[in-house]
């Protein structure tokens, strides 16, 4: 079984709705793309194919989540919140690394190709590389905020700036594929991005600047 954040048991045959759930808030909230209809079908309307959705679920099935106290005990078994010890945090740790098999129209009893562990390959330079350490979870991390991903940091600003002025620069800031909305000041969005990661991805840097500006 898998116990998800709330402590609770998820039978094995239906754990990859965690996977699921978590590539939908990795990629709305990092990458500004939707991609839940990538589980049955490739995306009809962004370059982004069901391997690729795949690719991605590999990595979140190849950690576990576990309760460990400060000594590094795990604390075993499902435990009531208000039971478990003052002092336990609930962590990632690395699983056994998988790749995942394609589920055919989003059915997981019906299982397609193999797909290796890897980011998106409209992401990537070329044909994306296999995560070769581990679940990937770093690789993925690296690729995600990485300069040569355009998203990132566009959709890093676009938030603070709707945060800060109530009006994102792209309206649809957890959306930015072909049926989002387009920028309002794409000049000005890709220059705060591009400043943005070179200040090393200072948050406090970026909101000082906005909220010392003319806006």
């Amino acid at each position: 079984h898998l116990v998800n954040g709330e402590g609770g048991a998820i039978p094995d045959e239906q754990r990859h709705v965690i996977y699921f759930d978590r590539i939908d808030v990795t990629a709305t909230n990092w990458l500004g793309l939707t991609m839940a209809c990538a589980q049955c079908h490739d995306h009809k309307y962004d370059p982004i194919s069901a391997r690729d959705y795949y690719a991605l679920a590999g990595v979140f099935a190849s950690v576990k989540m576990v309760n460990k106290t400060a000594d590094g005990k795990i604390v075993e078994g499902k435990v009531p919140a208000d039971k478990m010890p003052a002092d336990a945090v609930h962590m990632v740790e690395e699983g056994t690394a998988q790749n995942l098999s394609i589920f055919l129209r989003g059915n997981p009893e019906l299982k397609g190709a193999v797909a290796e562990r890897s980011f998106l390959k409209v992401l990537s330079i070329g044909e994306p590389k296999p995560f070769a350490h581990g679940s990937g979870r770093r690789e993925l991390a690296e690729a995600i905020t990485s300069r040569d991903n355009p998203l990132t940091a566009r959709v890093m600003v676009n938030r603070a700036w709707g945060v800060l002025f109530s009006k994102p620069l792209v309206a649809t800031a957890s959306n930015f594929g072909h049926s989002g909305m387009t920028p309002t000041h794409p000049e000005l969005l890709d220059d705060l991005a591009v400043r943005f990661m070179a200040s090393g991805w200072s948050v406090k840097s970026l909101m000082r600047e906005l909220v010392l500006s003319a806006t």
